[in-house]
């Protein structure tokens, strides 16, 4: 019996979701080169210092192979960041058509003026931008005059509120340090409070100077909240102030949040305190006519002080796919015999592809179908039928069906060719 693995690469691109979009590429990406480690043995090749130290060179000649495998694709997928650094911020930007990433100080102007060619940019970058777009942001009207720049992982535009919410996430309590999570309070936000309190014109349009305030103005932001935000604790549940204590980082919260205060405190002329919540963590005050809203959130708080929505932290990893997990684990064994025999499942499949037609043609129909399990099914048995010889025994795993482990095979083939 085949198991129908759940490949998300399977999957035609214009066919799937933004959020998935956010997998689906760096997937791609990985899974083309587990196919590469699979069939060429120079992909992965270790010089005479590393073969000594990680030991290639006294392991028993049995164990050898599967150990230069082991060594060559976990160290390629360690050493490959797939898109996981931004993956949080990049899912919560697919939210709204305001919400953004990367949000500089130095380009919230252009961020007010168009939030979803800035948000497209953020999670895209310039090479996926059509010209016409990456026109657009060349000629973007904002000049950034300022010294200090601050950068925030990310943003939404609240327009029915007038309101802007900036946050820097944390994906764990313990991400980042006590040092880390300080420096987000004692240097981006009190630098944007200095900005505020300086009153200097920071944005030009070419033809006139703004302060910050000014531009909050323009664009009808008559409110700017400023957070940290804890997703997660270590157990992978939300995020909690109990689970920050108990890895002994709330105390850089509340280091960072009394270093806010007393700045705040020592320029009573410019800011007034309409509120101060120590024990949450959150001080609200006003500058001229803006209201300004700093604090720490945790877990489920995060999307709704972001998006004013109940959405719970833990939606972002229902995404639940087989791409990765079965390429790696596939890939060790596929490149194992690779090294002890010259061939493996993968390497005769592909041969067969370049000389029989019902082959290929099965295939083409599995792929076009995004992975119909009965085009599979006819495929492994046409194979087995035909080629049975061919797949030797040898190149099957002690622990899975000759049937099964061709599936899989053909799985992450497909999926990195689809």
């Amino acid at each position: 019996m085949i198991i129908k693995r759940n490949m998300l690469c399977l999957k035609k691109q214009e066919n799937i979701d933004l959020g998935e979009l956010l997998l689906w590429k760096p997937y791609k990406n990985i899974l083309s080169n587990f196919v590469n480690l699979c069939t060429d043995k120079k992909a992965a090749e270790f010089d005479p210092v590393s073969r000594v130290f990680d030991g290639l060179e006294s392991v028993p000649d049995k164990i050898k192979p599967y150990y230069e495998a082991l060594l060559g694709v976990t160290s390629y997928y360690q050493h490959s960041q797939g898109g996981r650094g931004k993956y949080i911020e990049k899912k919560f930007a697919t939210v709204t058509a305001t919400s953004s990433l990367n949000i500089k100080l130095s380009e919230m102007p252009f961020y007010l003026e168009k939030p979803e060619l800035h948000k497209k940019k953020g999670i895209f970058t310039l090479t996926e931008l059509s010209s016409k777009e990456k026109q657009e942001i060349r000629n973007n009207r904002w000049l950034w005059k300022g010294k200090a720049d601050v950068d925030i992982d990310i943003g939404n535009i609240l327009k029915g509120e007038n309101a802007v919410v900036l946050m820097e996430l944390k994906n764990r309590t313990d991400s980042g340090g006590t040092a880390g999570r300080r420096e987000i309070w004692t240097k981006k936000f009190r630098t944007i409070l200095e900005i505020f309190a300086r009153d200097e014109k920071i944005f030009s349009d070419g033809r006139k100077e703004y302060t910050l305030y000014e531009i909050l103005k323009l664009f009808k932001i008559r409110q700017i909240e400023l957070y940290v935000g804890i997703l997660f604790n270590v157990d992978g549940t939300p995020s909690t102030k109990d689970g920050d204590r108990l890895q002994g980082f709330y105390s850089s919260n509340v280091e960072g949040f009394n270093d806010i205060l007393r700045f705040i405190s020592s320029h009573p002329a410019i800011f007034r305190i309409a509120k101060k919540d120590e024990e949450n963590l959150k001080i609200v005050v006003s500058y001229r006519d803006i209201k300004i809203v700093i604090g720490a959130l945790y877990g489920n708080q995060i999307p709704q002080k972001l998006f004013r929505k109940d959405y719970p932290v833990n939606e972002l990893l229902l995404l639940k796919f087989d791409d990765i997990w079965l390429a790696q684990l596939l890939s060790i064994d596929e490149r194992t015999f690779l090294l002890k025999y010259g061939k493996n499942f993968m390497t005769i499949f592909k041969g067969l592809l370049t000389r029989d037609y019902e082959t290929r043609r099965l295939y083409n129909l599995f792929i076009d179908s995004e992975g119909n399990i009965g085009y599979l099914k006819k495929l492994v048995k046409y194979l087995l039928e035909k080629y049975n010889k061919e797949f030797e025994n040898k190149l099957v795993p002690n622990d899975v069906t000759k049937e099964q482990y061709l599936a899989d095979v053909i799985f992450v083939m497909a999926s990195a060719e689809a």
